[in-house]
């Protein structure tokens, strides 16, 4: 949403350069006018792509800290606390994806919207190529008569290097142009009856269209015009293109001899004659104006003082050059991008956890943006400017997840599973001390390996709540032995607690005498817990273990 929002705004602005240009060049001939607009058009549909591939100049923006949303309350505070650590990231199962609540937010909204826009104004564009295709396979090809050898006289004063096809249709009032590599005049039903001088005007008109390859400028101009069908400006910008390209072809006829009067004077009969049956929709370029432009173009025709030289192409590129100066910059700026980091947080059973705490720290900036997760487990930050960032989750009772993110302007979706928490034991064993009077005793029964309603995940429907943990607790322990001899140490041990609460593995973590190493596994194997719960089922947690021996 954000890159299109960007390349609205600077396609905007370019289209604005380009209509001030031409607005101008009043003075000057419409040709030039034409290109100036054709030139706008054809940077800002070069604008999206330019933005993702040309170097860019930005401004510094000050960052905002975020206010935290509304989100659920957090879980019951009955977990213990986990370390600090870097959790996994796994996909939802089927059945959760299911329960996730289905909101439309007010950028997906738009860019529906757009999307919907843009495929009418294509379906559109689309039809009426479609339509004329239709139609010129029905036509028959001229070959020869008035028209053809006005054609190769006409062909040979614009100095066309391609062959245009004329065709013969049986609409009353089609006369069109269009094609690039093969060009094609669709003449109407009546042409044959045309006297000699409104066909050499009539042809002549075309085949300037041709020579200066209109169609594809007005292509390219309905393209953006269907992509920003919200932006009454390229609309506006698309009219004066048509009426500037038709204005220049008119120059063209006045150019080759024609009286300007005479040249009124069968622009208006041709579009008496037509009248209302007009085809105005169709992707091509006419003589007969519509009637918006009627008045304007037979005024230019009439008025003598109207500078209708040629653009020479010294003229061309130096206009170019002046109009690239003012629109590239807008095109090539960065403007202050503004990325929005979402996403989902689970628990290692695929249920949402509400209420976690989330944290985007604007590492460049100092600045952290802190959001909750809701019910759902849902969280998003939005507002953050490109940078690296410090993505942070966590919540009690469970490992904090971080990750190092760079935003560039692109939203960024993760779905997040936080581990549950470490859990830490510290004893301390002297040579030649007493054993604790409890030592291998059972300290209770163990709890059972379910929890009741009130350790149950509150009820929300079909969404899964989790973060729900019991702790272990131990019901049986043995101190270590200290060996005889040993020097004293310290013995790092990572172990873990099996369902049934039995410790199931051990792993000396740091360079431990043997002795001392030996006599701590032994006795944490020995140690017994009654069940870690997440969400009433019995989960494997890990421990770590640091025995001082002294």
């Amino acid at each position: 949403m954000t890159l299109l929002l960007e390349a609205a705004i600077k396609i905007a602005l370019v289209i604005v350069v380009g209509l001030i240009a031409a607005a101008a060049l009043r003075r000057r001939p419409a040709a030039l006018r034409h290109w100036m607009l054709a030139t706008a058009i054809a940077t800002a549909l070069a604008t999206p792509l330019m933005m993702r591939l040309a170097p860019s100049w930005s401004l510094p923006v000050e960052a905002v800290a975020d206010v935290p949303r509304e989100a659920a309350p957090p879980p019951r505070d009955s977990r213990p606390e986990g370390r600090i650590g870097i959790t996994t990231t796994v996909q939802r199962s089927p059945a959760s994806t299911a329960a996730i609540e289905t909101s439309v937010t007010p950028a997906a909204l738009l860019v529906a919207i757009w999307i919907a826009g843009v495929a009418v104004n294509l379906a559109g564009l689309g039809v009426g190529l479609w339509r004329l295709r239709r139609i010129a396979a029905r036509a028959t090809i001229v070959h020869d008569g008035p028209w053809v050898e006005s054609a190769r006289a006409l062909g040979e004063r614009f100095c066309l290097r391609r062959s245009v096809r004329l065709l013969q249709s049986d609409e009353p009032a089609l006369l069109v142009t269009w094609g690039l590599i093969t060009p094609k005049v669709l003449l109407p039903a009546g042409a044959p009856s045309w006297h000699a001088d409104r066909i050499r005007v009539v042809l002549a008109h075309e085949l300037a269209h041709v020579q200066r390859r209109d169609w594809i400028v007005q292509i390219a101009s309905e393209l953006l015009r269907s992509a920003c069908w919200f932006n009454p400006i390229v609309w506006l910008a698309s009219s004066r293109l048509r009426l500037e390209s038709e204005r220049a072809c008119d120059d063209a006829v006045v150019n080759l001899g024609v009286s300007g009067g005479d040249y009124a004077e069968h622009l208006l009969e041709l579009a008496r004659q037509f009248g209302r049956a007009r085809h105005t929709a169709f992707p091509a370029v006419a003589i007969v104006p519509r009637p918006s432009s009627l008045e304007r173009r037979v005024t230019a025709m009439l008025n003598g003082h109207i500078n209708r030289r040629p653009v020479s192409r010294a003229t061309r590129l130096a206009t170019l050059a002046l109009l690239l100066a003012a629109v590239l910059p807008i095109a090539l700026f960065a403007q202050n991008r503004f990325s929005t980091i979402s996403g989902t947080i689970v628990d290692p059973s695929n249920a949402f956890l509400p209420g976690v705490t989330v944290v985007a720290v604007d590492t460049a900036r100092a600045v952290r943006h802190e959001v909750l997760t809701n019910r759902t487990g849902r969280f998003e930050i939005v507002g953050l400017p490109d940078g690296p960032y410090m993505l942070e989750a966590g919540v009690p009772g469970f490992e904090t997840y971080r990750q190092k993110l760079t935003l560039d302007g692109q939203d960024v979706d993760r779905e997040i599973t936080l581990q549950v928490g470490t859990l830490e034991e510290t004893i301390s064993v002297t040579r030649g001390g007493a054993p604790p009077s409890f030592e291998g005793q059972r300290w209770g029964s163990p709890r059972p390996a379910t929890c009741g309603p009130s350790e149950a995940a509150p009820a929300t429907g079909s969404i899964r709540i989790g973060g729900q943990i019991r702790q272990p607790r131990k019901i049986r322990h043995v101190s270590p032995v200290y060996p005889e001899g040993a020097a004293p140490g310290l013995v790092r041990m990572e172990a873990i607690i099996g369902i049934d609460g039995l410790v199931q593995e051990t792993k000396v973590t740091n360079d431990a005498p043997p002795a001392l190493a030996q006599a701590a596994v032994d006795a944490v194997r020995q140690w017994e817990f009654d069940p870690t719960l997440l969400n009433c089922q019995a989960i494997p947690v890990t421990m770590t273990v640091t025995i001082d021996f002294n």
